[in-house]
């Protein structure tokens, strides 16, 4: 069955697309999975293959558990300070490139009947005649820890996403769902929704600085652990969109190629700098898995566009 999905009209966009896909899975060699042989040999059975596994259901909308107001300590950053109303705007820049993005909460989504927030990421600016519009700008999803066929995740491209699906008590903020880009029939490019098996537990309310927590584990298959952990906090630091006083939190990746323990490896860490009333104002990870390279990314505030007053 399938659901959910539109098709992007631009072909040249879809073209390039196919030839970036095939282009990183044929530079892969030995270490092609069944999934990307698949690839090679016939793209439209891939295709079917994911789209079978798109997210169906009808589900009737439930409003999340209402926030209740709780006494606040110093050091600490809650829930409310970590802004996410409806109209909320964020433009990163990529330090090294120029490039830009917005992230924006937008609209509302039924996600196995509850109310979730979309986040939706926007084109990347000035990009180059080779490169499709959409670009993976998250750590997580440039090291292809998004989509899933069975227990595992695709690793032969970093598959960028459209939107994300999130809701948030005083404790935390959970991402559930996200809508991705992938290529079709006829170089065209479709977005597709898939949930989160476990949901994503992105932030533990209020943080601290010790703070330690799980955003998801999959012992399916080849095991895979994502946590996050509060490094610090008062740290100033200064992007085009001022100078702003921090919490830092690293995020590591605990993963493998094949399910034996003597294969795991560590993720160099993303680091995000977190301003209470803001939001992330700096992000950096680096890649290391469907790529070719290692390399490092570097995410600045540039602008940004808060409703106010921040009620979520």
């Amino acid at each position: 069955m399938m659901k959910n999905y539109q098709r992007i009209s631009n072909q040249r966009s879809g073209r390039i697309f196919f030839q970036k896909i095939l282009s990183a899975v044929s530079k892969r060699g030995p270490r092609l999975t069944k999934v990307s042989s698949l690839l090679i040999a016939d793209r439209r059975l891939l295709m079917a293959i994911l789209l079978f596994f798109c997210s169906c259901g009808d589900e009737g909308l439930i409003d999340p558990y209402p926030e209740i107001s709780l006494p606040k300590a110093t050091g600490k950053l809650y829930a409310t300070d970590l802004p996410t109303d409806t109209g909320s705007a964020w433009t990163y820049i990529n330090v090294d490139t120029d490039q830009e993005f917005t992230r924006r909460v937008e609209g509302t989504r039924d996600v196995s009947g509850i109310t979730h927030r979309q986040m939706t990421v926007s084109e990347m600016s000035s990009v180059e005649d080779d490169q499709f519009n959409w670009q993976a700008v998250d750590h997580l999803v440039a090291n292809a820890f998004y989509l899933r066929l069975d227990a595992e995740f695709v690793d032969v491209f970093p598959f960028p996403i459209f939107a994300t699906y999130f809701s948030k008590t005083p404790q935390a903020l959970v991402e559930s769902a996200f809508d991705i880009f992938l290529p079709s029939a006829a170089n065209a490019v479709t977005i597709q929704h898939e949930k989160h098996f476990p949901p994503r537990h992105l932030w533990d309310f209020p943080l601290e600085v010790g703070k330690k927590w799980i955003v998801f584990k999959k012992t399916a298959g080849i095991p895979v652990e994502v946590t996050r952990y509060v490094a610090e906090k008062d740290v100033q630091v200064s992007v085009p969109a001022g100078t702003y006083t921090t919490f830092v939190v690293h995020e590591e990746v605990v993963y493998a190629d094949n399910p034996e323990p003597s294969s795991f490896l560590i993720s160099p860490p993303a680091i995000y700098w977190i301003a209470p009333s803001i939001g992330i104002v700096q992000y950096r990870y680096s890649r290391y898995r469907a790529t070719d390279a290692l390399s490092s990314q570097t995410f600045a505030l540039k602008s940004y566009h808060l409703p106010g007053p921040n009620t979520d």
